[in-house]
């Protein structure tokens, strides 16, 4: 059995934390090391955490507040396993999860990173990510198009090699949402992505949730328009991008805010 490191950040999420990591604990794949990277809560974390009783739990507690992107890079940092993957501190994960995954990843060399299906469940409803809607034969392979289009990559899906993530260069942390998005843009355009197509976990949005934050989402969603606009336009897709942008800025009553957020960052590209 090959070591997996799970690097779980959390920040004032005492009420949910406890659930998360013990779906990660009761994995039937065991040969797990467990980093909760503490991103300077202010709530009763610490003394959840210095509950937990098992030897693989590692604890690691920010001075303050960096954000997702920089608490899951700190965990990668002191990662002892050659296979990392990455939980949220309010989701969880089904008990099969990582074995299912990691047999995937074996058994497809040609694979750097496997990720899942996953049930979001939502304020009024619950549905399963990816869609129906999702087109066979995107999903893995060569998904680096797919994913310009569509966010189908949830973080805590993702199981990956560690050095293949340390040579994209982690998660960006100047991004304040789509992180995950982002990385998965950027892994996708060096290696081949696999996918299990099972919901092996329960994604949750709860309060506080980054993609709930819609001024961050706008702004990190302007940036990676950027940051990614010679292959929209490669693709021939910059218009369609932009135009799904403004459309979803408008029913938001962002438009103006948006036009003038995404000129800035094209600008200065």
């Amino acid at each position: 059995m090959e070591k997996v490191s799970v690097i779980i950040p959390t920040y004032n999420r005492a009420s949910t934390l406890l659930r998360a990591v013990n779906s990660v604990l009761q994995q039937s794949y065991s040969d797990i090391e467990v980093i909760i990277v503490d991103d300077g809560s202010t709530d009763n974390t610490a003394e959840i955490i210095r509950d937990i009783r098992d030897e693989r739990v590692k604890y690691i507690k920010m001075e303050q507040n960096g954000g997702a992107s920089v608490a899951r890079n700190e965990g990668v940092k002191v990662a002892e396993g050659d296979i990392i993957a990455f939980q949220d501190s309010d989701d969880a994960w089904k008990r099969d999860k990582l074995e299912k995954q990691i047999c995937y990843l074996k058994a497809h060399p040609e694979f750097s990173m496997v990720y899942c299906a996953y049930n979001m469940h939502g304020r009024e409803s619950s549905y399963i990510v990816p869609t129906e809607l999702a087109l066979e034969g995107d999903l893995e392979g060569d998904i680096f198009p797919w994913l310009l289009m569509r966010n189908s990559v949830g973080t805590p899906t993702m199981v990956m090699y560690k050095e293949c993530f340390a040579d994209i260069g982690g998660f960006d942390s100047t991004l304040k949402a789509l992180e995950d998005w982002d990385m998965a843009i950027r892994f996708a355009e060096k290696y081949m992505i696999g996918f299990v197509d099972e919901a092996l976990m329960d994604v949750y949005c709860s309060e506080g949730r980054i993609s709930t934050r819609t001024g961050a989402y706008y702004e990190s969603r302007c940036k990676m328009i950027a940051k990614y606009r010679a292959y929209f336009i490669h693709y021939g897709i910059f218009d369609d991008v932009v135009n799904r942008l403004f459309q979803q800025a408008q029913d938001a009553n962002m438009l103006e805010a948006v036009k003038k957020m995404l000129m800035l960052y094209l600008s200065q590209g």
